[in-house]
């Protein structure tokens, strides 16, 4: 009962700090490999930990950032010119009017309540807005939360440090809690992680930054937005086409001619295959 309790306010204690602890030991498993070639070079295990981390903080975390308030600059532009065409009668704009074939969709189409525009864009002035709401509250968050990524970074500065003790303990313990695990079973815990991380996480991410330079390129009006998009739909078989064949379609009715080819081309090209690089 008593060591229960112990660990019940442990726990308590302990829970606000869990999960920048977390963040912490995924970022210290995927950068390990990395860290320890550099700590074999410099033989200088605190420096080469601290420089490390000054890293990890440039290059994830001032970027995720920056991402997060764009994502929300654009859902926010995104919402305001929703409600801008609603409150002007939302009508159709001159490219769509002036096309037979696209109107003829409209008038087929149009009387299903999923496919008219105007539920659609009701949909985005509804939840668009709260979305870009949270979006810059978890950028303000990331930028204004000192205490959990200064707790972040001494966690995975700690874990550089004694990574392998940890790993060691991880070992004896194993058996206590796991008797059936197999002898190396931590490391293809480890080792499996990293897999997924970079087989899943990593290219979802390299297919969204591509896409997004190909649309700020072509001019699209929210590249941020649709990159974030794309990196989600690259979960999904081919699920990047989803994003910027319809991109690529609305610049080439819009008459933008050249950036729709350049746009279908480096998404087919490039976009689309990243996943086959690794």
């Amino acid at each position: 009962g008593l060591a229960l309790a112990l660990a019940a306010g442990t726990f308590l204690v302990l829970r606000p700090f869990l999960v920048p602890m977390a963040w912490a030991a995924l970022v210290a498993l995927m950068t390990w490999p990395l860290y320890h070639r550099a700590r074999r070079i410099t033989k200088r295990p605190t420096l080469t930990a601290a420089v490390f981390t000054g890293i990890v903080f440039l290059t994830v975390g001032v970027p995720l950032t920056i991402f997060l308030a764009n994502l929300g600059s654009e859902a926010t532009r995104l919402v305001v010119g929703v409600q801008e065409w609603l409150k002007q009668g939302a009508q159709l704009p001159t490219w769509v009017t002036e096309r037979a074939w696209l109107m003829q969709w409209v008038d087929q189409f149009g009387h299903v309540d999923v496919l008219d525009p105007r539920v659609i864009a009701g949909w985005v002035q509804s939840y668009g807005g709260l979305v870009s709401g949270r979006l810059m509250d978890l950028a303000g968050a990331v930028a204004q939360n000192v205490l959990s990524v200064t707790i972040t970074l001494i966690t995975l500065f700690c874990f550089y440090l004694d990574g392998e003790r940890l790993v060691e303990h991880s070992r004896r313990m194993a058996p206590v809690f796991l008797p059936y695990a197999s002898e190396g079973f931590v490391e293809r815990v480890g080792t499996s992680i990293r897999a997924v991380v970079f087989g899943l996480l990593g290219t979802a991410l390299v297919q969204g930054t591509l896409a997004g330079i190909g649309f700020a390129v072509a001019g699209v009006g929210v590249p941020v937005a649709l990159g974030a998009l794309t990196a989600l739909c690259s979960f999904l078989p081919v699920g990047t086409v989803l994003v910027w064949i319809p991109a690529a379609a609305w610049l080439a009715v819009s008459g933008e001619t050249l950036p729709a080819i350049g746009l279908a081309l480096w998404g087919g090209l490039v976009v689309s295959t990243a996943d086959n690089w690794r």
